[in-house]
């Protein structure tokens, strides 16, 4: 078993240890892959997120809206989706397994784009990658079209489609959100929802689903006088350059590597939210895409986050131009202008249930003796926890005192069950930080101990200074509040 692999079954397994993502219909040995739960420790962590990219709207004056799972079919008709949203499967002649043809061509090239090639464009690479059944090793035939979204009928039979993504329900909104909230442009509208695609051979866990979530956000504009308001320096990976390496956005622009003023705005602003919630500055990669970006779009970057010695895409950011409401208004959608022009829109569309895997797979650490999480402590499920050195002699009636009387109480795990490296061990592999232990000291001194998961390493504070170590550890390091808190 290789590294990668390795490293993806420790987390999966922690996961499933502590209840943070596992299978749909877990307890039935024939449930349908691509279906997943969260558990109360992983919807902790996934609101945390959310409450996170809530800022990040907030921060662009953005609106957020809810839209409907179920879409008339002329919806998916008018945007394209009917006609152009399938992939293409490819069977093994042996077993019958069946496999989705540019994915399989991805794990041998994670740098070229495989999608749109023709039938014998891809049996040529299949040939040249000598790619085989990943089940019994036989031979792949017979590539053919297969349609990725989910039909279903309303009512007295009412053809409609489960959305195969959130961001139609905002193009389908917007004139209504326009009129009622300010009637001013430029207008952010975004939204998190579910969204389906009857993937053909769904894996990798959270990465590829059949029903996910899906976080985004569309800048609706008619002019393009944006101004970013960080000058990031982001990693961005040109293949037509045959080029990668770090830029600031500012050097983007002069440069022309980033063409228009809303692409700046918007990569410095999903920029700033993933650095925010916890993913490094080397792990983010912007690819720019040429003859693979959609052929409506103005300028587009993939956003990729690093997993491994491999890159994942993370956010499409696409400068959609007039293409969607234009589309909508063909099929006979009416005011969807404003003053006789047509808005255009640039996109921010984010997997969520994706960036929820891959900010866990970049925060797993292990070592020879334990595995756990290193999460920021905007997206951790706690901010700290307290522990009872042992459920006896009051040490427990004094912990749950000091608890209590916190003002992150509502966010702390609270646990005198098992011994106290046990209890240590758990609350580092859900991702929480920082723990303050309640021992026979605290009795004589009312000080406790805080340890820091990652390093180990631990002093004493007065129990007062609980709640200012919990809110200070988010922006200093842990040797910085020990020169600052420790008890002598």
């Amino acid at each position: 078993m290789d590294i990668k692999e390795d490293r993806d079954e420790e987390l999966v397994s922690l996961a499933f240890s502590r209840g943070i993502f596992f299978h749909s219909a877990e307890v039935f040995s024939d449930n349908i892959s691509g279906f997943w739960e969260y558990g109360p420790i992983g919807v902790k962590i996934f609101n945390n997120i959310i409450e996170q990219w809530r800022k990040l709207i907030h921060s662009m004056n953005g609106l957020e809206i809810s839209g409907s799972v179920v879409l008339p079919k002329i919806v998916l008709q008018a945007s394209g989706h009917e006609e152009n949203f399938f992939d293409m499967e490819i069977t093994c002649k042996n077993c019958g397994a069946v496999y989705r043809v540019d994915k399989l061509l991805e794990e041998k090239d994670s740098d070229k784009n495989f999608e749109g090639l023709s039938e014998e464009e891809y049996f040529n690479y299949i040939r040249k990658y000598q790619i085989k059944c990943g089940r019994c090793g036989g031979e792949l035939d017979g590539i053919k079209k297969f349609g990725t979204m989910f039909p279903v009928r309303v009512g007295n039979d009412i053809p409609a489609y489960l959305r195969p993504e959130a961001c139609q329900s905002i193009f389908l909104d917007f004139k209504r959100v326009f009129d009622s909230y300010g009637k001013k442009m430029p207008m952010v509208i975004a939204q998190i929802g579910k969204a389906f695609r009857n993937e053909i051979s769904p894996r990798n866990n959270l990465l590829r689903e059949r029903e996910f979530y899906q976080n985004d956000i569309e800048i609706f504009f008619l002019e393009d006088n944006f101004k970013f308001e960080t000058d990031y320096e982001l990693q961005i990976y040109d293949k037509n350059e045959k080029s990668s390496g770090m830029m600031k956005i500012s050097d983007a622009l002069s440069k022309k590597v980033i063409i228009s003023g809303v692409t700046a705005y918007a990569l410095s602003k999903i920029h700033g939210f993933l650095l925010g919630i916890g993913f490094k500055n080397e792990d983010i990669r912007y690819r720019k895409l040429y003859e693979d970006k959609a052929f409506y779009s103005e300028e587009s970057f993939d956003l990729e986050i690093r997993k491994g010695d491999t890159w994942v895409e993370l956010v499409a950011c696409n400068n959609r131009g007039e293409h969607d409401l234009l589309a909508y208004e063909k099929y006979g959608a009416k005011g969807l202008r404003l003053e006789g022009k047509t808005p255009k829109i640039f996109e921010l569309s984010m997997g969520t249930d994706r960036l929820f895997y891959l900010l866990l797979s970049s925060s797993f650490r292990k070592d020879s003796e334990r595995r756990w999480l290193s999460l920021n402590s905007n997206v951790s499920p706690f901010k700290a926890a307290v522990f009872p050195l042992v459920s006896r002699d009051n040490l427990d009636v004094k912990a749950n005192d000091i608890f209590s009387s916190s003002i992150y109480s509502s966010e702390i795990l609270y646990s005198d069950s098992g011994s106290i490296g046990k209890r240590y061990r758990r609350a580092e592999e859900v991702g929480v930080e920082l723990a303050f232990t309640i021992d026979y000291e605290t009795m004589e001194d009312n000080t406790v101990t805080v340890r820091e998961s990652d390093s180990m390493k631990q002093f004493r504070i007065d129990s007062n200074f609980l709640d200012a170590i919990i809110k200070e550890s988010a922006s200093e390091s842990f040797d910085e509040l020990r020169k600052k808190y420790e008890y002598h």
